[in-house]
């Protein structure tokens, strides 16, 4: 879809040109009407004064005193030309020369208005009227060389389309001023968004113009509730786990009673189902542990991330004397929740000091998306619970004991932001592999 600034530059550019030319078209128009009524008006004098230049001659025909009238009528193709008509007397200019001007013969009164090619092609504006003078009916058609005007007009249509050319660039150039500057609000707000995706800012500012404040407003409102769901959400599960976890504690004194475990059957038909909704509660706990204050939108720094987990694993395996390798790539930012970053990162390395014998590597990446790696020096696993890992629709809780519920939330972070989980061995450290890949979001 086209921006704003190209609908409001393109609209402007088709109103401005079809303004410009309504206006040229109109104004050429009324311009040539105009000189062309001039000349008529001037051309009907010259034919009055014609009329009285008249004088009946001894022998019946009709005479011109030449001294009444203009002498540009006696230059030879002065662009000026009269005809007169009276009977079968003819009469014409002398500067029409050798040539004629035909026009039609007009009843006293009548008055027509034509456009002739006269000598030498000229273009003439020619006035006819019709007179009686002396009982006598007499057509006098005086006509005038256009193509002065016309040059004029032409002139004036050039200067004309050269100032609108001017004057559509200029207001061209001065509205696209104009709509950036009006824009300007947009451009700020796509720059807060973007620190909005970064996590720098909780919020968007709603100091933005008039027209942007409501839809600001809707989308500030829209994180406040997003949060607060995803913080219910949170709570309403560690809550409900909590509350399971006593009748579960009593089901599992209950199974333990002599005469259950007297009927191995009865036992293990009553303790399979209690190990394994233990095992989805300690899983939802410990996700709602990991889970703290959420910023929407925040992104995850591993280099500002990874140091206080650190602390925090040493703190709880503090068994072992533990030795973390950070290779992480140099300011990489990953453009996914902070907590459940913090989440997958936490159950994978909390995995690996459980089964390390005291080195850990992490690495990230960069990579068509973000890449974390995890290597510990620890047995590892066997090629049939690797592959059991990895089975198609198998859930890794269920799958390998001692690995199942970190990983298994690992797997459900990972799919919810459509990546990629693979297991293996480490060649360097020789223990578990995990890698995780996640697509650009």
């Amino acid at each position: 879809m086209a921006s704003l600034q190209g609908r409001l530059s393109i609209g402007l550019l088709i109103t401005l040109l079809a303004v410009f030319l309504l206006q040229g078209a109109v104004s050429s128009l009324a311009l040539r009407d105009m000189t062309q009524d001039y000349i008529a008006s001037r051309l009907l004098h010259d034919s009055e004064s014609l009329l009285a230049a008249i004088q009946p001659q001894p022998d019946g025909t009709l005479g011109i005193d030449t001294t009444r009238i203009d002498g540009i009528y006696q230059r030879p193709y002065s662009g000026h030309y009269y005809r007169i008509e009276s009977g079968q007397q003819v009469l014409r200019s002398r500067s029409l020369w050798d040539q004629d001007l035909p026009v039609p013969v007009l009843a006293s009164g009548a008055e027509q208005r034509l456009q002739r090619h006269g000598p030498q092609h000229q273009p003439l504006l020619v006035v006819v009227h019709g007179y009686s003078k002396d009982g006598r009916d007499i057509t006098i058609a005086v006509a005038e060389d256009l193509g002065l005007i016309r040059a004029s007009v032409h002139h004036f249509q050039w200067l004309f389309v050269l100032v609108s050319l001017g004057a559509l660039v200029s207001l061209f150039l001065l509205q696209r001023w104009l709509v950036r500057r009006s824009l300007r609000p947009l451009v700020q707000v796509r720059a807060d968004i973007d620190r909005l995706e970064r996590g720098d800012i909780a919020s968007l500012p709603e100091q933005v113009p008039a027209e942007l404040q409501p839809l600001i407003r809707e989308v500030n409102r829209l994180l406040v509730a997003f949060a607060e769901r995803l913080q219910r959400s949170r709570n309403a599960l560690g809550n409900l786990a909590h509350a399971l976890k006593t009748p579960l504690s009593l089901l599992g004194q209950v199974s333990e009673d002599p005469t259950l475990t007297a009927n191995p059957a009865l036992h293990e038909r009553l303790t399979t189902p209690l190990t394994t909704m233990r095992q989805l509660i300690d899983r939802e706990l410990k996700r709602a542990r990991l889970a703290g204050g959420n910023v929407p939108g925040r992104r995850f720094v591993p280099e500002q991330e990874l140091p206080p987990l650190l602390d925090v694993l040493r703190r709880l395996h503090t068994e072992k004397d533990l030795a973390f390798d950070c290779r992480l790539a140099a300011g990489l930012a990953v453009n996914a929740d902070r907590e459940d970053m913090l989440e997958l990162l936490g159950n994978l390395l909390d995995n690996a000091c459980k089964w390390s014998r005291g080195k850990i590597r992490i690495t990230t990446a960069e990579r068509d998306g973000f890449c974390l790696c995890v290597e510990d020096d620890g047995p590892g696993c066997s090629d049939a619970q690797l592959a059991s890992l990895t089975a198609r629709g198998v859930r890794i809780d269920e799958s390998t004991a001692g690995h199942g519920l970190g990983l298994a939330i690992a797997s459900d972070i990972v799919t919810g932001y459509g990546g990629t989980l693979r297991f293996g061995r480490s060649e360097s450290l020789g223990g578990f592999r995990v890698e995780v890949t996640l697509p650009p979001l």
